[in-house]
């Protein structure tokens, strides 16, 4: 879910490039529901990318947070302060780690 949401993050500024591990991520994600819908998924990579319904910011930010909050319905995941807090952790803690590579 970190991955997903530094992702719509990141997309602020342009659409992403295709990235595997974002793909992987909602695959895995896909793979856990219940439904087996695979249309909020597909829609927030094709959005993420930039080919879904707005294409210039903040509409497709807006989409991918509304994707990311139906995948959470998805996976049994409640956006709750906890989890929104730890979203943010997790998104400094990636940051800095792409730092130290660099």
């Amino acid at each position: 879910m970190a991955l997903l949401h530094d992702a719509i993050e990141r997309s602020r500024s342009a659409p992403l490039k295709p990235e595997p591990g974002v793909r992987l991520a909602l695959a895995y994600l896909w793979s856990i529901t219940l439904s087996k819908d695979r249309e909020p998924f597909d829609s927030m990579w094709r959005t993420l990318l930039g080919k879904g319904r707005p294409e210039a910011e903040p509409g497709r930010v807006t989409w991918c947070g509304t994707h990311f909050a139906t995948i959470c319905r998805e996976v049994r995941v409640t956006q709750d302060m906890a989890f929104q807090a730890a979203l943010v952790k997790a998104r400094v803690e990636m940051t800095r780690a792409a730092n130290d590579v660099r």
